[in-house]
């Protein structure tokens, strides 16, 4: 039995590049604007609420002042220190 032999087969390779989104404006996805929830809660917890947030805000203020405040005077205290020992050695 005699069998042709077949020509090899060529193998070629389609290069496809990946597709891109179109370039429109209502491609786009449109993100709402989220907002707090509104939850219904009586008057005297929404005032509450409200107080204790000015307190709190109040109180973030007066730590941050501190803070400075304690900065600037240990600055001083090196300060003083330092020339109160300096003056000591000078008599």
């Amino acid at each position: 039995m005699v069998t042709k032999s077949k020509a090899p087969v060529k193998v070629t390779k389609v290069v496809t590049t990946p597709s891109k989104p179109p370039k429109t404006r209502m491609a786009r996805a449109i993100e709402p604007k989220v907002d707090e929830p509104t939850y219904h809660m009586p008057v005297e917890v929404r005032d509450w609420i409200e107080r204790t947030t000015s307190m709190m805000n109040h109180q973030k203020g007066e730590i941050a002042r501190l803070k400075q405040e304690n900065k600037e005077l240990k600055a001083y205290k090196a300060w003083a220190t330092h020339r109160i020992l300096r003056s000591d050695q000078e008599e």
